[in-house]
């Protein structure tokens, strides 16, 4: 796979129930819990919707033309305006360590930042190792509990990163 035919691109209205699919495949993957996880997210099937909104987005990644995983910001209910939350960063097994997280996380931040936020908020799973390294290299710290009111109540880590 070459990293430079990879394509990240906003979410498009054809891209929500194919995305809805790969986050259940790759929680399911992961032996995630099916509640209070994004698994059960009301809106999973129409992502395209939720993110069309003034202080979201989200992204899709595709190589040759395969949806193969994506990650958004957004508003995080319940707390200050000033913090986004980095959302639904999820990717196919053939994505995996090659560097694809992190280009799409620091694109993230970059236009998290733009938007007006001066903070980002992860909660995440603590089987998703990787995941977690990448946060850590990238500067986020862990903090004593949750921040706002995901829903996600089975994700017990909570990251913070000033943008």
């Amino acid at each position: 796979m070459q990293l430079e035919s990879i394509q990240i691109s906003l979410i498009q209205p054809w891209d929500s129930q194919e995305l809805g699919e790969l986050i259940k495949r790759v929680l399911e993957e992961m032996n995630a819990p099916k509640t209070g996880t994004a698994y059960a997210d009301p809106y999973l099937f129409d992502l395209y919707s939720y993110y069309n909104h003034p202080k979201r987005d989200y992204y899709v990644i595709r190589y040759n033309g395969e949806l193969l995983g994506g990650g958004g910001y957004g508003d995080l209910p319940g707390a200050p305006d000033e913090v986004c939350e980095i959302q639904k960063m999820y990717f196919d097994l053939k994505l995996r360590g090659k560097g694809v997280g992190k280009r799409l996380l620091l694109k993230l931040i970059e236009e998290s930042k733009r938007a007006g936020y001066k903070k980002a908020y992860i909660e995440t799973l603590p089987q998703m190792t990787s995941a977690i390294g990448l946060y850590e290299h990238l500067g986020f710290t862990y903090l004593e509990g949750p921040l706002g009111g995901t829903g996600h109540t089975s994700c017990p880590i909570h990251l913070i990163l000033e943008l």
